[in-house]
């Protein structure tokens, strides 16, 4: 993961106001925009400068705002407990993509491991607003982030393999497998992108793309179907 450097200028900005306990998610409300936009706008409110400590773009870069150890200006009542990031666009007028989307859970589970943290909310969920929209993949997010996250609990604890069980599972968007969940989940775990989608148990498109990149990194036949030499890899660590 590439963090770049917003480079912003704040003004009068306490360093060590923030106790991280929880991540909160906004988005920017505006089709386009820069960190250098949304600390503009900030500083003509009469802030320091950017209330956000990060921001995600449509193309997937993300960018530093505030410092962490900074309180930011973003959700009243919880600007020093918490690591704000914003996405780019608005969110009741638009779908985020695969980029962004991946992207932002990147983030997330970065800072979920770094500050030892279990609480994400997006902003309507504490404050009287529709940010971050009523589009926004919220509950897909916070499913995507469990998984990760008991995945590598799942990992850590030294689970012995799960056993192949039997039979090829192929493309099939329309049929739910409980079989192609685990290994969605182990796929998400080895940071392959499933989409917004996660681990729902369909074997659907971006399934399929995962299980390709990850034949091809694995040098098995890339085929998209999950065998016993696929899923053997892939639950083998």
């Amino acid at each position: 993961m590439n963090i770049l450097n917003g480079n912003l200028k704040f003004k009068n900005l306490s360093l060590y106001a923030n106790n991280p306990k929880s991540i909160l998610i906004h988005h920017a409300a505006a089709k386009h925009c820069s960190i250098q936009d949304i600390h503009h706008w900030h500083l003509e409110k009469g802030w320091a400068g950017c209330g956000y400590h990060y921001l995600v773009r449509k193309d997937g870069s993300i960018y530093s705002g505030r410092p962490e150890t900074s309180m930011g200006a973003h959700c009243i009542n919880y600007n020093s407990t918490s690591i704000s990031i914003c996405s780019e666009g608005n969110f009741n007028n638009e779908s985020m993509e695969n980029k962004q989307y991946s992207a932002l859970l990147e983030l997330t589970a970065f800072l979920i491991k770094k500050y030892n943290i279990d609480k994400i909310y997006g902003h309507s969920e504490l404050n009287l607003t529709d940010c971050p929209g009523r589009n926004f993949p919220l509950k897909n997010m916070k499913t995507d982030l469990a998984v990760k996250k008991s995945s590598q609990n799942a990992a850590n604890s030294q689970i012995q393999p799960i056993p192949y069980p039997g039979y090829l599972m192929k493309m099939n968007p329309k049929l739910i497998d409980e079989n192609v969940r685990l290994f969605q989940k182990k796929l998400i775990y080895k940071n392959y992108n499933l989409g917004k989608w996660g681990a729902d148990g369909y074997f659907g498109k971006y399934t399929f793309e995962a299980v390709i990149a990850f034949q091809r990194n694995n040098e098995l036949l890339a085929d998209g179907i999950v065998g016993i030499n696929t899923w053997n890899r892939l639950f083998s660590n």
